[in-house]
């Protein structure tokens, strides 16, 4: 173990990590629910968003990333730590971009949700993940 890195998790990084599961379980309801409703417009004839199929499959995607990573964090992998914030960065910008395109206020709670989880991940979080 790496000297100054906590033997137990902190608590905002246990924050952090049921921060990812809520993530992973909503994206995954979201493609979930995306793919039911393309497939249910296709169905019934009508036209549908080209983008919107491979939309959800990359929702899904994240949320399997999501709850590997959520799964793993208590092993302390350094890629692990990487990877979600990476995907936190997204989150905040398709927050800002959905936030300015709709003015919908979901969109800030999503980006609080994301903004959390990296300030979790960081700091004191960033030493748990030192092995």
């Amino acid at each position: 173990m790496v000297t100054g890195a906590p033997a137990r998790m902190p608590v905002n990084v246990k924050f952090a990590v049921a921060g990812v599961w809520i993530q992973a379980f909503f994206n995954g309801f979201a493609g979930y629910f995306i793919l039911s409703e393309v497939n249910d417009r296709l169905d019934h004839g009508q036209d549908v968003d080209g983008l919107m199929r491979p939309l959800a499959y990359i929702s899904i995607a994240v949320a399997l990333v999501l709850a590997t990573c959520a799964a793993l964090a208590p092993k302390r992998y350094g890629w692990v730590r990487n990877t979600v914030l990476v995907i936190e960065v997204f989150a905040v910008l398709s927050g800002l971009i959905g936030l300015a395109a709709t003015a919908t206020p979901s969109y800030a709670v999503g980006m609080a949700l994301a903004l959390g989880i990296a300030a979790g991940f960081s700091g004191e979080g960033g030493k748990w993940f030192e092995r």
